[in-house]
């Protein structure tokens, strides 16, 4: 008994430390993506203003990067405000952002095209489930314990 009680107490410890290193990890992490948002705000303005730049897609992809990584942002802002926790819809948000610039990538061929097209799909009907039924039944356990 006495040894189990022991190896609990270093476990506990080992627990918290993990817990506090996992937080200044993410607090470097998100340091980074600001770092790296910053930069393709830059980027994107020198693309803009550049009066020879005639290539949309450039300019497109910088977008869908910059809100790719606002989003990834957005998650280690919620995982600190909620003790390490995400929410599902901003992954299934962030899934759909990347899709989506994949379609813009690959828009020659029609395979992944389509493939992309249904993975786009899924997702938007997924999150109205998710939002319609999950959402709502959270709401109505939130009211009836007020």
């Amino acid at each position: 008994m006495k040894f189990s009680k022991l190896i609990q107490k270093y476990a506990d410890k080992f627990a918290q430390l993990f817990s506090v290193l996992s937080f200044v990890v993410i607090i470097l992490l998100g340091i980074v993506l600001l770092i790296q948002i910053a930069k393709e705000i830059i980027h994107l303005f020198q693309i803009a203003l550049e009066p020879t730049t005639s290539d949309i897609y450039l300019m497109i992809d910088k977008i869908i990067v910059f809100f790719l990584l606002f989003e990834f942002f957005m998650i280690v802002i919620s995982s600190l405000k909620n003790n390490g926790h995400v929410s599902i819809t901003l992954l299934m948000g962030l899934g759909l952002t990347a899709l989506l610039r994949n379609l813009l990538i690959i828009h020659d061929d029609y395979k992944n095209l389509i493939l992309n097209i249904v993975g786009i799909l899924l997702l938007i009907v997924g999150m109205a489930i998710y939002r319609y039924f999950v959402h709502a039944h959270i709401k109505e356990e939130d009211q009836q314990q007020k």
